[in-house]
């Protein structure tokens, strides 16, 4: 089950690719407060769900 903060996390970082058209992993973390294995888990989910290719 994932909780409200992991939720804005996903919103932030979706909100963000959609913003720079980038997915480039160091731009992400030097921009947002969020840590590596977070990311990963987050850009994995959102390949699954069909919002990034």
């Amino acid at each position: 089950m994932q909780n409200r903060i992991y939720e804005k996390k996903k919103q932030t970082i979706l909100r963000f690719i959609n913003k720079y058209k980038k997915v480039d992993h160091s731009f992400i973390l030097n921009e947002v407060n969020i840590d590596y294995d977070t990311l990963m888990k987050i850009l994995s989910e959102l390949r699954i769900e069909g919002h990034l290719r």
